[in-house]
């Protein structure tokens, strides 16, 4: 399955290795390992398929180290006699090429238990998986043994968990098939007024495949999100648990709770910004979507901060950073925010592009068009340019998408527009 990588079977010169393994068959003297110090022994040697007092030959000796060698777990292999015996020096394979061992839906076990199970099953497993040789072979068959000891036959794969761009940080093992589903999710110690709210996450989660880290961390999300939505700023999930498994004809059905720590819900002390001369304290209080003495609702807050942000984009900053500081009283539930903006350069338009347009349709857009090369960059103005300019009666009936090109070197902004017959006008993308 895997190329095989360079190990050495060295010489076996007379100074080192007994007249007898010269012969063609030799009684085999005591064996060890060196280098290997994270494998026992006992372990090597059960792989080696060697035997001290046995009858052997050399062509063992290389299966041997032949067998040590397609685990992927080594990068070089040599063997010698001496006077310990026949000793094998094994050099390990670079960390970068053993990736941790996940597993995303084995939903009988823990992923210490399994651990446990492939430490006894699979040789020199550790918890560790070689990028190459056949270790990887020898967990998916492991895993389907174990399985089917549960009554499942299944497909069990091996997917190397990659970022874009970067290289592989782990080795997920997933059972394919049958899928493995979410049958229900119930919420314990939810309040009876949030209990009714989290009905919609339990509709979006209902039927879903289960994949251990992304469902624990989509409702972990979902939750959080409506709960900090009503003010409970303390909201935690502090478990997902589930019962054994319902085994149907093609699933693996999973009934889910998910055990909630509400605490309770906070209230608006404050919410201060110290103006500028992009919006003034006053400006932004009347902006603002919550007032003191309100539920501290999260999406009040993002709306808040929205309107402070978008003045700031209007005005060439669209690398502006709005944050809210809170100082948060536990006692008493109440959060006082203090607001800053990190606004970055400021952006200036440089040119805009149409893709098209007929003569006559682009003589009337330019017309229409008032930004110009050296302005401030307003990130809503192209949207509202197409929307709020009924002169511009020849483009009826067409759709139109733009790109963004924003230089962070130069803070110069290019706009590609392409416009298309049929769809609305305004498409963003």
């Amino acid at each position: 399955m895997f190329p095989m990588r360079n190990f050495l079977l060295p010489f076996l010169s007379a100074c080192l290795m007994a007249p007898a393994l010269f012969a063609q068959t030799f009684r085999l003297p005591p064996i060890s390992f060196t280098g290997a110090a994270a494998y026992s022994q006992t372990d090597l040697l059960k792989l080696s398929g060697l035997h001290p007092g046995d009858i052997s030959t050399q062509s063992e000796l290389q299966k041997a180290a032949q067998r040590l060698n397609n685990t992927g777990f080594f990068a070089d292999i040599r063997y010698q006699s001496d006077s310990r015996g026949l000793v094998f020096a094994l050099k390990p394979m670079p960390a970068s090429q053993l990736l941790p061992a996940r597993f995303n839906n084995f939903v009988w076990w823990s992923s210490q238990e399994l651990n446990a199970a492939l430490k006894a099953r699979v040789p020199l497993y550790t918890g560790e998986v070689p990028l190459e040789g056949n270790t990887q072979d020898a967990i998916i068959s492991a895993l389907k043994a174990m399985v089917a000891e549960e009554g499942v036959t299944a497909n069990v794969i091996a997917i190397p968990q990659v970022q874009p761009g970067a290289s592989p940080t782990s080795i997920s093992f997933v059972i394919d098939t049958p899928q493995v589903v979410i049958h229900s999710l119930t919420f314990a110690d939810a309040s009876p007024a949030m209990q009714a709210k989290l009905g919609a996450i339990v509709k979006s989660q209902t039927g879903q495949p289960f994949e251990l880290d992304d469902t624990r961390s989509s409702i972990t999300a979902s939750s959080t999100k409506m709960y900090r939505d009503a003010g409970y700023l303390d909201i935690a999930l502090t478990d997902l648990t589930h019962p054994k498994p319902t085994i149907t004809a093609n699933t693996i059905d999973l009934d889910l709770t998910a055990t909630i720590s509400e605490g309770e819900p906070y209230r608006l002390t404050s919410l201060i910004w110290s103006g500028s001369d992009i919006m003034s304290a006053a400006d932004f209080n009347k902006s603002v979507s919550i007032k003191p003495g309100e539920i501290a609702s999260q999406q009040a807050l993002q709306r808040s901060l929205g309107a402070l942000a978008h003045a700031y984009y209007v005005k060439g900053f669209q690398d502006a950073k709005v944050q809210a500081v809170a100082t948060t009283d536990h006692a008493t539930h109440h959060v006082a925010y203090t607001v800053n903006v990190i606004p970055g350069d400021q952006y200036h338009f440089r040119s805009i592009k149409t893709i098209g347009l007929t003569s006559d349709q682009q003589k009337q857009f330019d017309s229409a068009w008032q930004m110009h090369p050296g302005d401030v960059y307003d990130v809503t103005y192209l949207t509202e340019f197409l929307k709020t300019h009924p002169e511009l009666a020849t483009l009826r009936g067409f759709s139109a998408t733009y790109k963004e090109y924003s230089d962070p070197n130069t803070h110069l902004v290019d706009l590609v527009l392409t416009f298309s017959k049929g769809g609305t006008l305004v498409n963003a993308n």
